[in-house]
């Protein structure tokens, strides 16, 4: 009896020295990160993404604004250019408004659709991060 269970306890011991070394190992080639390193990456992108969908935000609705302003002016010149005498024009003043609104509302589409995954992008390390991880 005694001999069996000596021979378990030296089987379980190879066995959990085994695998400690397989994860000490597997632990040191994956990330150079340490434990605080990884805590501090989480809560900058937790807190930070929130912020970044803002900005994002921000840019979607200042582009469609200036698109819309773009459409108003040049409707404005169509109806300066017709009411001048330039009846060729008669035809741009009818679609050039329909098409720089359906411009305009696709690109805000476009750009509100991509406004998660570009603030879900992490940002690129600065070199300084890079070497005090090393």
């Amino acid at each position: 009896m005694n001999k069996r269970l000596f021979a378990v306890i030296a089987l379980i011991l190879a066995l959990s020295i085994t695998l400690t070394a397989a994860s000490y190992a597997a632990g040191t080639t994956q990330a150079k990160e340490g434990f605080g390193t990884k805590m501090k990456n989480f809560w900058r992108n937790l807190l930070g993404y929130p912020a970044k969908v803002t900005e994002q935000s921000a840019s979607v609705v200042a582009d469609t604004g200036k698109r819309g302003v773009n459409v108003v002016t040049k409707e404005v010149k169509r109806v300066a250019e017709v009411t001048s005498g330039d009846v060729a024009k008669t035809k741009e003043l009818v679609t050039e408004p329909i098409t720089g609104t359906a411009e305009t509302g696709y690109k805000a589409v476009e750009g509100t659709i991509k406004v998660p995954s570009e603030a879900a992008k992490e940002d690129a390390p600065s070199e300084g991060t890079a070497t005090q991880n090393k």
